[in-house]
């Protein structure tokens, strides 16, 4: 669901977000949805006291009102959703983590991942995670792996996901359009499942926040790089046929993990 998002304004949101799940199943049968980075409130500003207080108090907990209406949609449309929101701290006042849940279609929370890489300004918002970054999801649609914006240009997390079983991998984005153009987030859409040999979904927003736009350019690639549904500029939905038989055929002639050298890779993992 490629969508603007209502700065501090979650019920608004909600509302977008459920017309868009409305849509997308008279549409097609969907078994999952997908929306974009901070879905809830939008996106943070240059380090700002007064933003930050406002920003803080529209952040909500795991499990709170914005994952209960997730939940309900869930529930009512038979759907899986991942969303990207802002996390209160469950204790640590002030304290904010820029986090992604998986909902599961009878509206249970089936999982959460809190952002591990942290860029810019980000960081006067947004402590990283720590703990669990690196956990995949098992669901009947398969195994996922969720990683949010900036954590998607690690390729040695990605690939821990798929070392871990994940066979799709979904990324959510606030990619703006002052560092980017809008044919990077297809390119590296179809470089993470390529490398993978999985599916990899791509969920941009759209509109601005502040001086910042977003280009939006969401996109589904399958085991192969080729991409299955993309788009451009605007609110759009795109949809994809996530066939697993594809993925054990591509696995079956390439076999990337039997073929990996870890002997090989130990600078990866040395701190600076």
């Amino acid at each position: 669901m490629q969508m603007d998002v209502s700065l501090l304004d979650a019920s608004k949101n909600l509302e977008r977000m459920k017309a868009a799940i409305e849509a997308a199943r008279l549409a097609q049968d969907v078994d999952l949805v997908v929306f974009p980075e901070l879905a809830n409130i939008g996106y943070i500003k240059g380090r700002d006291k007064q933003f930050g207080g406002q920003y803080i108090k529209h952040a909500e907990k795991i499990p709170g009102e914005f994952t209960q209406a997730l939940g309900e949609l869930a529930d009512e449309h038979d759907v899986h959703i991942i969303s990207g929101m802002a996390e209160a701290h469950p204790t640590i006042p002030g304290t904010l983590y820029n986090s992604a849940v998986l909902i599961g279609p009878t509206g249970d929370l089936l999982g959460v991942h809190r952002k591990a890489h942290i860029p810019g300004y980000e960081k006067h918002y947004f402590v990283p995670s720590h703990t669990h970054a690196s956990d995949v999801f098992e669901t009947d649609l398969g195994t996922i792996g969720i990683g949010v914006c900036y954590d998607n240009q690690f390729a040695e997390l990605t690939r821990t996901y798929a070392l871990k079983g994940a066979d799709i991998l979904v990324m959510l984005w606030n990619m703006p359009s002052f560092s980017n153009g809008g044919t990077i987030l297809h390119n590296l859409t179809s470089v993470r499942a390529f490398e993978n040999r999985m599916y990899s979904v791509s969920c941009n927003r759209i509109g601005a926040n502040h001086e910042i736009e977003f280009f939006g350019y969401s996109a589904i690639a399958n085991p192969v790089g080729e991409l299955i549904a993309s788009a451009e500029g605007g609110e759009t939905i795109i949809y994809g046929v996530l066939e697993r038989d594809v993925l054990l055929e591509e696995r079956s002639q390439m076999t990337i993990f039997r073929d990996r050298r870890p002997d090989l890779y130990g600078e990866v993992v040395k701190p600076l």
